[in-house]
């Protein structure tokens, strides 16, 4: 309902919502080598993917990188 909302609002972002809902459904490769063991390969593709929906995900990947721990 909150969807039909904010769609209705247009302050839903359907790109994103697609992306949340399913993950990254691309075959392409990822081109950075995931930087723990502990992410999974999904993850780390739906990681790579996200960075590409819009400038507020900019630099969202580094901030992972940087902050392993």
């Amino acid at each position: 309902m909150i969807t039909m909302i904010m769609d209705g609002d247009d302050a839903l972002n359907k790109l994103e919502l697609d992306f949340f809902l399913k993950g990254n459904t691309s075959l392409d490769a990822v081109e950075r080598k995931k930087p723990a063991p502990w992410i999974s390969e999904n993850g780390w593709k739906d990681m790579m993917k996200l960075e590409t929906l819009g400038p507020e995900w900019t630099g969202f990947v580094d901030k992972i990188v940087k902050n392993l721990d």
